[in-house]
């Protein structure tokens, strides 16, 4: 199959935007109509130009050097500052917001600079998106939902120490890891004072854009497990920015800073508290004992809940799949993620330990709990059942980007709803939506032979909660998230708590319950004062803005349609606007599409049946025609938020058969 790079050039007609995102948003007949982006002035000849990021603007002779370049960077912006040639482009990242301009004006001649250790995600983008692991079993967070959709070749890679000179101006290079893990920072030296334009070495005084791309993994874990992994090369990143002898920082996203030394000690400092506040309760203190030895003494850390073999009506089979067993021989069956349980599961009937398998329940759509759920009901034809938050992507996997997702499709022939209960041999079972570990996570409590047992997936363990993956879309606030969990282990009171990668059960005490409530409330707080939004989630959850359907199969000389669904956090209506970028040939159709949407404040997350406060949900109708090159597609999306232009923020697959 061919893969084929959508890009952007530079718009010309330019979104709106301005610098706050807590304003409301001034009318428009299109998304991207007007041109409210301002340009402001640093040093003689030097400028940035506001947008998605921020693009500095060195002026020499009518001559331009661009330090990123956000799609709303047109040469119309720039004629008003005199310019009327772009000689280089100097990359902080590779991340589209900050790249997605410069397509044009290096078709047009001009010279890309890049980080070294990002070169080949700028030059290679093609074999990012012909990579099947880049796509499932998401174990990795880097590069990202921004990756660009097409090369952009680099004529020069850079690398700390490096100095460039143009013109009379010279920026030295700095390796500023942290929000991405080659980032680089470029100094420039001026009488009136050193500029350092900073990328996403943080936001503003104590603030960064947002904390889900510092999932990073570190010691031996992997990318999943890195909550906040790339703290230590962000602060580091802020020390260098400090003693670099900048009077002003300007960041990809934010104001100028006045005080450097100042507002990278704040975040510094706020950076380390969050991390003292998330290892006291968190699961890898179980999974991995010395991983956070560096807050081993911290007398906040939870004491480990106590442990128990489970009782003689539930079996643990192979990987992470147990069995509840009725005193018929009945199983019922909790998660399928390898063969090696239908293999188990087939021995027990041979040698009668069971009689047959009544039913498969899954706690949530991780690739090692349904990787196997095709053979399970081929081979024993066992149906599944599930909470109605996850039936979807079991289903339709391939409609959905999310970590640990599994190309495994199966049918779900049972679909509950939170609080459903009814009865399965001797048993009492009760159905729980249970976002601890993933918002597209389900419980079950199993009540019978006078014990109360609950299945809980991965969400938790005896030192904690399993709230380490961004990506999982773990919500913070009251009735959400790991806190929601807390409250529904609360009223059960179960006498055991299974996670399926544990052998045996624990339980919380009310007093540890109450200790876990504490820090994600404390936990609420400090993610809103480090982060600009209006609510944490946002800085939290990647997938505030997504893609439906992700992947798509169509052919060409038809029209199709594609939602960017938008998960508001806020306590306020918000007005989202989106264009697609679409191949030469094709169209998009604004007749046709509702582009433009008002969200409703604090929804749901999802747009499922049954939503008591659903996401909003922009419909993009796209023309493909007859004549389109068979391939896959990458079709980038322009996102307004309120006031807030966000650049080329999400993307989806359409592959034209």
């Amino acid at each position: 199959m061919r893969i084929i790079m959508i890009g952007c050039g530079v718009i010309s007609l330019l979104c709106t935007g301005c610098m706050t995102m807590k304003t409301g948003s001034p009318e428009t007949n299109l998304p991207f109509s007007e041109t409210s982006f301002k340009h402001h002035k640093l040093a003689q000849g030097v400028y940035y130009l506001e947008g998605a990021v921020n693009t500095g603007v060195l002026i020499r002779d009518g001559k331009a050097l661009l330090i990123d370049c956000c799609d709303s960077v047109s040469p119309q912006r720039l004629a008003e500052l005199g310019v009327h040639s772009v000689e280089w482009i100097l990359c902080t990242q590779y991340r589209r917001s900050n790249t997605a301009g410069a397509y044009a004006f290096v078709d047009q001649g001009a010279q890309l600079a890049a980080p070294q250790s990002e070169r080949t995600l700028f030059e290679k983008a093609e074999e990012y998106w012909a990579d099947p692991k880049n796509r499932w079993h998401l174990y990795h967070s880097h590069p990202g939902p921004e990756m660009l959709t097409r090369p952009l070749p680099v004529a020069r890679a850079v690398h700390e120490g490096d100095a460039i000179e143009w013109n009379g101006f010279t920026l030295r290079v700095l390796d500023t890891p942290g929000a991405t893990c080659g980032s680089v920072s470029y100094l420039l030296a001026s009488s009136e004072g050193n500029i350092c334009f900073s990328g996403d070495v943080l936001y503003g005084p104590g603030q960064v854009w947002e904390l889900y791309s510092l999932q990073k993994g570190f010691g031996e874990i992997c990318d999943y497990h890195g909550f906040l992994g790339n703290r230590p090369a962000l602060i580091a990143s802020l020390h260098k920015v400090a003693a670099s002898g900048a009077r002003l920082l300007l960041p990809s996203h934010g104001a100028p800073i006045q005080s450097p030394q100042s507002a990278t000690a704040l975040l510094e400092e706020r950076l380390n508290a969050l991390w003292r506040n998330y290892t006291a309760t968190s699961a890898l203190n179980f999974y991995f004992p010395h991983l956070l030895d560096e807050t081993k003494d911290d007398p906040r850390r939870l004491s480990p809940a106590h442990t128990t073999d489970p009782p003689v009506w539930i079996r643990r089979v192979a990987a992470t799949s147990f069995a509840v067993i009725s005193n018929t021989g009945a199983a019922l069956l909790i998660d399928c993620g390898n063969a090696s349980v239908i293999d188990t599961l087939d021995k027990w009937k041979r040698d009668n330990t069971i009689r047959s398998v009544e039913g498969c329940w899954i706690t949530h759509y991780h690739d090692d709990h349904v990787d196997a759920l095709p053979e399970l009901t081929k081979r024993l034809g066992c149906p599944i059942m599930t909470d109605q938050h996850l039936s979807e992507i079991i289903e339709h996997p391939d409609r959905f980007i999310l970590p640990c997702i599994s190309p495994a499709a199966a049918p779900v022939a049972k679909v509950t709803h939170n609080g459903e209960r009814w009865t399965w041999r001797e048993f009492s079972l009760t159905a729980f939506h249970f976002p601890g570990q993933t918002l597209y996570h389900s419980g079950l409590l199993v009540e019978g032979h006078g014990e109360k047992a609950f299945f809980a997936g991965d969400s938790g363990a005896p030192t904690g909660l399993d709230d380490y993956t961004s990506g999982n879309r773990v919500f913070l606030g009251e009735d959400a998230g790991s806190r929601k969990c807390l409250e529904i282990w609360r009223a059960c009171q179960p006498g055991y708590i299974f996670n399926e990668h544990q052998d045996k059960a624990f339980t919380f005490s009310n007093e540890q319950l109450d200790t876990m409530d504490g820090m994600l409330v404390e936990r609420e707080q400090l993610v809103s004062e480090m982060t600009p939004w209006d609510n944490p989630n946002f800085a939290l959850d990647p997938w505030w803005v997504r893609t439906y359907p992700y992947d798509q199969n169509t052919h060409a000389g038809v029209q199709c349609w594609i939602d960017v669904q938008f998960t508001n956090h806020g306590p306020r209506d918000c007005d989202a606007a989106v264009e697609p970028i679409v191949p030469h040939g094709w169209t998009w159709l604004p007749e046709k599409s509702s582009w433009k949407i008002t969200v409703p404040p604090q929804t749901d997350g999802w747009t499922g049946p049954s939503t008591k406060h659903p996401d909003g949900a922009a419909r993009i109708v796209i023309t493909i025609p007859a004549n389109a090159v068979s391939g896959s597609y990458t079709i980038p999306f322009r996102i307004r938020w309120n006031a807030r232009y966000l650049g080329q923020f999400r993307h989806a697959r359409i592959v034209v058969q």
